[in-house]
């Protein structure tokens, strides 16, 4: 493998700009953080291992964590610098060989488990929701578990369901994610 020139002086800029980031305002580092980020963790191996705020099995990293804490950003920021200046002499590369296929990852990584109490707890937590809009998605929730309860045939069930459907498709795609896969699971045969 060897990295195209455009690349090299992609990393080379990107390694100058975390050199520069002292000054720059708590909003500032975190959006070059996420940039970083984001330009090159399907790139490097073991991307977030020794950042701040990744999960403990350093395959991502809870953004949430780092939003209020410049000095965390920094030491984020110095340890991609490293790993940058590392990854151009290719020594810590994902080959392409080591990625994984889109098509296999796909089909047998997919776990649409998700509990009525963990779909309200998302929705609750959706800061884009106001108020309204979350005790009226959280009502179709209910209303969902409650049919799903029921001791009727698939055929009542799903006729129940249909307009929330509507209704979830309507209020953005994370609300709608929650909602149909708590609707997938219940079998109705769709």
């Amino acid at each position: 493998m060897s990295l195209q020139p455009e690349f090299q002086g992609m990393i080379c800029s990107d390694i100058k700009r975390i050199e520069s980031s002292d000054s720059l305002s708590i909003t500032d580092l975190f959006l070059l953080h996420r940039e970083i980020d984001g330009r090159y963790q399907a790139c490097i191996k073991d991307w977030y291992k020794g950042l701040w705020g990744s999960n403990s099995q350093a395959t991502l990293i809870y953004y949430n964590h780092l939003q209020d804490r410049p000095s965390s950003l920094r030491d984020n920021l110095r340890m991609m610098k490293a790993k940058l200046e590392t990854y151009l002499f290719e020594m810590n590369a994902i080959l392409s060989s080591e990625q994984p296929s889109t098509r296999v990852t796909v089909t047998t990584n997919v776990n649409i488990s998700l509990s009525f109490e963990e779909a309200r707890f998302k929705i609750e937590n959706m800061t884009a929701l106001s108020r309204e809009q979350t005790d009226e998605i959280i009502q179709k929730i209910n209303e969902l578990e409650e049919i799903s309860k029921e001791k009727t045939s698939r055929k009542n069930k799903w006729e129940k369901v249909k307009p929330i459907i509507s209704f979830a498709l309507d209020k953005g795609a994370d609300a709608a994610i929650a909602i149909l896969t708590l609707i997938v699971q219940m079998k109705l045969g769709i």
